[in-house]
């Protein structure tokens, strides 16, 4: 019998094309100039609570098991063959590390951050807590987002696709993600079925 092996992805870190940077670069700021900061927070929400619904209604084993799924806009390659409890620790990674930029951005105090695409990768050892340690983080990101006043004041930070972004954009990064990684949890589930 012959098996021949998927091709290799790319290492991460590798990005996504050009086209797709820029296109959802005006996405992200589209999102802060007409959708307000209060609903940008309850879709960001809503995102991470439909990503948690999904993987709560998996076995561990499930939830565990890495699936390679087809890329799809906003995926960087390296991110396609990963378990729906790595997705969830990513965004852990991820919507910590942007709840901590956010005051620093808003008060105009930005300490030495850089963002590396590379380090925010989950560990193929993740587990169901990180569907515990994603509704932890949605909590204190959210209160610490509502006591945030308007995020389009204060300094910018560079984004490694999508160049300097200001809070209030960074928020809308935050929200577009999670939509982005629920997406992929949900493709991961339907791999299973």
């Amino acid at each position: 019998m012959n098996s021949t092996a998927p091709p290799p992805l790319e290492l991460p870190g590798a990005g996504i094309g050009w086209f797709e940077r820029t296109l959802l670069g005006a996405g992200i700021r589209a999102a802060d100039r007409f959708i307000g900061k209060d609903r940008l927070t309850r879709m960001f929400r809503q995102e991470a609570e439909r990503a948690m619904v999904v993987a709560r209604g998996l076995s561990e084993a499930q939830g565990r098991e890495r699936v390679r799924i087809e890329r799809f806009i906003g995926i960087e390659d390296s991110s396609r063959d990963w378990s729906v409890y790595m997705t969830l620790e990513h965004l852990v990674i991820v919507n910590t590390a942007i709840a901590a930029i956010l005051p620093q951005l808003y008060s105009n105090r930005v300490v030495g951050t850089q963002v590396k695409i590379e380090e925010v990768k989950p560990v193929p050892e993740a587990g169901p807590e990180q569907i515990d340690d994603l509704a932890a983080l949605v909590d204190r990101y959210t209160d610490i987002v509502d006591k945030l006043g308007n995020l389009r004041t204060g300094a910018g930070l560079p984004h490694p696709w999508f160049g300097t972004l200001s809070a209030a954009q960074w928020h809308a990064l935050a929200t577009t993600h999670n939509s982005t990684h629920r997406r992929q949890i949900e493709r991961i589930k339907q791999a299973l079925s």
